[in-house]
């Protein structure tokens, strides 16, 4: 599966005088961002112009790709740099945080690490002077976070709060170390649940049908066929952002939400088979599209904290995603 890989180094010495003075980093982790949702990768159906800058300024990989494209063990691999049959996580286990893993490391070398969102190892973090994480999956309106020690819950909505949390860690740095900052965001996950400016962005959009929507995936390995993610069969009434008839509750509610429609009346016309399919698709790609938005948002944040602080010129900045949805 590709995966995008965006860095924007602004520091390249190699003198004995620039190694002493070790660079700033921040890695940016997004969920599930595709490659062809950034218009530096030629996107069709969004702009996504901070991430752009990167790419510009920086380096872009054109032929990454995961090791292991699960939530969980996407981000284990990614801590020790070694295949999940190594490191102790091939599906979702708990990550062992007393392994050698790169902010241990950063942090023996003297640098101020934090990690800040999404975590989703099952154990607290290590190696982080500070650390503040979402539990699991996390939520995406007004999200609790875990911190060493206790819970609290930031109202708003994730992808801004997790930016705002960033800046912050930023700004109360150690002024005499370099910092390290993972800063991993929960969108744009499923089930894709944008900030209201993006929300409105997007609404009224119609957007390109690719070929594969149609794509029945007959001649492919048994895995793709048997997959549960497609847009005709799997989108549940809550991913559609559907809303249920009134004075249902419980565990009625509950089966109601996970119910696949397959029939759908909007704006009274009853939609069903290739009609109801286009609908999913374009509820679908206008919801996710305005969560990347708001990550592409998050990133023009950090990059302007970085200018105007006077860091972006010993910082170095990556992004990418735990896989490329595709």
């Amino acid at each position: 599966m590709k995966q995008i890989v965006l860095s924007l180094v602004l520091i390249a010495c190699l003198s004995p005088l620039c190694l002493a003075d070790r660079p700033n980093i921040i890695f940016v982790f997004s969920d599930d961002h595709a490659r062809h949702a950034i218009s530096a990768y030629g996107s069709k159906v969004n702009q996504t112009p901070h991430l752009d800058r990167l790419a510009r300024e920086g380096a872009r990989f054109e032929n990454a790709f995961v090791t292991n494209s699960i939530c969980t063990p996407s981000r284990a691999t990614l801590l020790t740099g070694q295949y999940s049959h190594k490191n102790g996580v091939p599906v979702f286990n708990r990550f062992d945080g007393s392994r050698d893993h790169m902010a241990n490391r950063l942090q023996s070398a003297g640098y101020h690490t934090g990690m800040i969102g999404k975590w989703h190892l099952g154990s607290d973090p290590t190696g982080f002077d500070r650390w503040i994480v979402l539990p699991g999956q996390g939520a995406y309106w007004d999200p609790v976070f875990l911190v060493d020690g206790h819970k609290m819950t930031i109202k708003g909505h994730c992808t801004e709060i997790t930016t705002d949390l960033g800046i912050e860690f930023i700004k109360t740095r150690p002024a005499d170390k370099p910092f390290f900052l993972m800063l991993h965001h929960k969108a744009p996950h499923r089930a894709w649940e944008p900030d209201l400016r993006n929300k409105e962005k997007f609404k009224d959009a119609v957007i390109p049908e690719p070929e594969t929507l149609w794509d029945s995936y007959e001649t492919r390995p048994a895995a793709l066929p048997s997959n549960q993610q497609t847009i005709a069969r799997d989108l549940s009434r809550r991913d559609l952002k559907l809303t249920p008839p009134e004075g249902l509750k419980g565990p009625d509610l509950n089966k109601w939400y996970s119910e696949v429609p397959m029939e759908l009346e909007v704006e009274g016309k009853v939609l069903r088979d290739e009609d109801l399919v286009r609908w999913k698709y374009q509820r679908y790609m206008q919801d996710y599209l305005a969560c990347v938005q708001g990550v592409d948002d998050s990133i023009g944040r950090v990059m302007a904290y970085l200018d105007e602080s006077g860091l972006s010129e010993n910082t170095i900045v990556i992004y990418t995603s735990d896989n490329g949805n595709v």
